[in-house]
């Protein structure tokens, strides 16, 4: 499958009342999920999550102004937290961020696709393992905004 058949899958769904498309063949497999809205999905917003009720920031503001935000896999495909085996990841939790901060890689289509921060904060947990499968949609970093 080639950028031109891709072009196609995606003018297919334009103006259409359908929402996602599937197309595999072989080893090959692409997934084109549409936003409701009608836009073609460039990539996965960060959305909030509920913060943890246990641990010691359970007794973090119940009316959500520190909500955590969740960054997720944009794409079907590999997360890699380094930019090579031989190299240091790019976050840990702990680590400060900021919005646009690389802070890992999902290799789709045998391309890789930079995972940036949302926003600035902490991050609080690494979800996925290095070099583990991921689906679209799928949460990969929790970052505390404000920690």
């Amino acid at each position: 499958m080639n950028v031109n058949d891709i072009k196609e899958l995606i003018e297919l769904i334009e103006g259409k009342d359908i929402l996602e498309v599937e197309y595999s063949s072989g080893d090959e497999k692409i997934r084109i999920v549409r936003s409701p809205s009608g836009g073609a999905r460039q990539g996965q917003k960060a959305r909030p999550v509920e913060p943890a009720k246990a641990g010691p920031e359970a007794g973090a503001d119940s009316a959500g102004e520190n909500a955590l935000i969740s960054v997720n896999s944009p794409f079907v495909g590999t997360f890699y937290c380094a930019p090579s085996p031989s190299e240091k990841p790019f976050v840990e939790i702990g680590t400060r961020v900021k919005k646009g901060q690389t802070i890992g890689i999902v290799e789709a289509m045998k391309l890789m696709n930079t995972i940036e921060a949302d926003a600035d904060g902490t991050i609080k947990q690494v979800l996925k393992k290095d070099g583990g499968p991921v689906e679209f949609g799928e949460p990969l970093f929790i970052i505390d905004p404000a920690g």
